[in-house]
Parts: structure tokens; C-alpha cells; sequence
């Protein structure tokens, strides 16, 4: 096996540069589709990090879905009509093509991991199930 062909990939998150994003978000790419060489839809792995009081800007992924993770800090996520709290060891799913965004809390910066796929079928944003 050849060292273009490494099967198994770690990445320390001090080791990649942080950088500004929509609004207040800062952004540390991980993985990224375009480096690694990925065998599925994955599409990129974040750490990301929102200041206390700040938000990224509204926005909408038409063809991914995301997970999230939240790591510390508390904050407000809306996706669509809904809006939710966040925290510490929550986990969110946000679906392709709805647009949203989240806001840090006052007291503290919201850290979270995001995992994002692209999405195998055709999304249906906001139109109910068939």
C-alpha cells in the first residue's frame, strides 16, 4: 500500500487552520471531501465555534444534510419554521434544503461538530412525506 493510499486518516483538530465563516461562525475543516478521498457521501467534517451573543447568517445546503454535535455552550438553532434550544451533548439533524442558523448564548461561545452527507434521494425541504 502506497502513502497516497493510507486507509486509515487522523487528523488533530490544532492542527488545521481556524477560519471565518457566515456571520460569526469560525470553522476548522477536518475532513474535507476534496482532501480525503471518501468512499460515500460524507462530504466534510467541522469543528465550529460561534462567540457568546454571535450567529452564523441564515443559509440553506440544497442537496445536504447535516449532523451536529453540540460540545459546550448553549445556544438557539432554527431550521425552517422550528427553533430549538441546544446544548452539551445534544445532537441535531438538519435536513437538506430547508434554510437555518444558529445563535451562540450570551454567557458562553457554542462549540459543535458538524458531520455533513449529501443527500442519496432528491430533498424535500419543507413538503410533508409522500
Amino acid at each position: 500500500m502506497s502513502e497516497n493510499d493510507i486507509r486509515l486518516v487522523v487528523t488533530r483538530e490544532n492542527s488545521v487552520d481556524e477560519t471565518d465563516s457566515r456571520g460569526d461562525l469560525k470553522v476548522r475543516r477536518i475532513f474535507d471531501r476534496t482532501t480525503f478521498p471518501f468512499e460515500s457521501s460524507l462530504q466534510f467534517i467541522l469543528r465550529n465555534s460561534i462567540p457568546a451573543g454571535g450567529a452564523n447568517r441564515r443559509h440553506i445546503h440544497p442537496d445536504v444534510e447535516k449532523v451536529y454535535y453540540f460540545l459546550s455552550g448553549n445556544g438557539e438553532v432554527i431550521c425552517g419554521p422550528w427553533t430549538k434550544p441546544v446544548g452539551p451533548g445534544d445532537f441535531l439533524f438538519f435536513p437538506a434544503a430547508i434554510e437555518h442558523e444558529i445563535h451562540a448564548g450570551l454567557e458562553t461561545p457554542l462549540e459543535f461538530i458538524v458531520c455533513a452527507a449529501q443527500t442519496l434521494e432528491p430533498p424535500r425541504g419543507l413538503r410533508p412525506p409522500a
